[in-house]
């Protein structure tokens, strides 16, 4: 297990019953966690928790690196260890050939995200040729307007390779700002690890639908990039995220959101999508970040409208190399949106969104 989740092992915590996390431990090699209230195991694979809630467990993934501590322990007095093992096995095996919700999704990201790792791809033009940071930069900066992210603890939800981190957050962060990512690709943790140079990183991989294994008031800026629009429950999933959140901490959200059909002449340029590409409603997003729940949206801004979509499909190039052009063609979009008042599929399909936590959450 490496320094950093050994340092900051002590916020994790069990998804179903919030329990403390007892380690899997041989002559000081971690080979997972266990909980002693739900007696179930949760392995390591490279050094990457997988702590997933019981109902998204996932059979192919887990399974041998469960039966792999069952043989390292086979000859260990530890009863309570092993009756938690067999009851995990016995779990696992009714997850076989089940592919739930995010499972679907997870396969059309992994496989992107295996080829992307064997890809030739450099990280500087990446981000040169990259709309979509482009796009979030101003959200990203109306964050750090009103927080400082020094020595603050960041937490990414299915956040990828990392993209959004390295690009837009790294930079104003300090050796001792934490940055958490979690995703329920291990491809993606993997190829996010592999290319984030900030040391002080912690890599969980859990499931978004289901309650998170961290501590209450746990982080100061939670992280949606383009993440709750591919979940089951969408916008609800604020609802048991934002116990995470500590008080005056905020909640950063770049989403896909609903708008009326487009015209076919503009819909066939879509781009392959994953299993699950359903758009989430505005007004029910709001309504999750509504100041009476204990949230108060300080910052919001579409964008995004049928103009820029097809301004960058036809002039990429050109669009993606300058960014004078870009910002121009993005100003143009903004003063497109006032259409979107009289005529609602010339709308934005994305929107920018900064919350700020006035509650504090009991603790774990």
């Amino acid at each position: 297990m490496t320094n950093m989740l050994k340092e900051h092992v002590n916020l994790i915590v069990c998804p179903d019953c919030k329990g403390h996390l007892e380690k899997i431990e041989i002559e000081k090699k971690i080979f997972g966690f266990y909980c002693k209230g739900c007696q179930i195991i949760f392995p390591l694979k490279d050094d990457t928790p997988i702590i997933l809630a019981r109902d998204a467990r996932n059979f192919d993934l887990e399974y041998s690196l469960v039966k792999n501590i069952e043989r390292k322990f086979s000859n260990n007095s530890f009863g309570e260890l092993q009756k938690s093992i067999k009851r995990t096995l016995d779990l696992l095996l009714t997850k076989k050939d089940v592919l739930t919700w995010e499972w679907e999704d997870e396969e059309f990201w992994t496989k992107k995200y295996a080829k992307e790792n064997i890809s030739e791809v450099k990280e500087k033009e990446k981000w040169r040729y990259n709309d979509r940071i482009w796009q979030r930069e101003p959200l990203v900066k109306e964050l750090i307007g009103r927080l400082s992210l020094k020595d603050k603890t960041i937490l990414s939800i299915g956040c990828g390779e990392g993209q959004n981190f390295r690009f837009l957050l790294s930079n104003y962060c300090d050796e001792k700002s934490l940055y958490i990512a979690t995703d329920i690709s291990f491809e993606a943790l993997a190829l996010n690890r592999s290319r984030n140079t900030h040391k002080n990183s912690l890599y969980i991989l859990c499931a978004a639908d289901y309650e998170f294994p961290f501590l209450n008031n746990a982080v100061d800026v939670l992280c949606y990039f383009g993440i709750l629009h591919h979940t089951k429950n969408k916008s609800d999933n604020i609802q048991k995220d934002k116990r995470l959140v500590r008080k005056n901490g905020y909640i950063i959200i770049a989403e896909a959101i609903e708008r009326p059909t487009l015209p076919f002449w503009i819909t066939k340029y879509r781009s392959e999508s994953s299993a699950h590409e359903e758009r989430i409603r505005k007004k029910n997003l709001l309504k999750r970040l509504g100041k009476d729940k204990g949230t108060e949206v300080v910052f919001a801004r579409e964008q995004r409208t049928p103009f820029f979509t097809g301004m960058i499909t036809l002039f990429r190039r050109a669009m993606l190399c300058n960014r004078k052009l870009f910002r121009l063609v993005s100003y143009l979009d903004i003063i497109t949106m006032t259409l979107g008042q009289m005529f609602p599929f010339l709308g934005g399909c994305e929107i920018l969104l900064l919350a700020r936590v006035h509650s504090v959450n009991p603790k774990t």
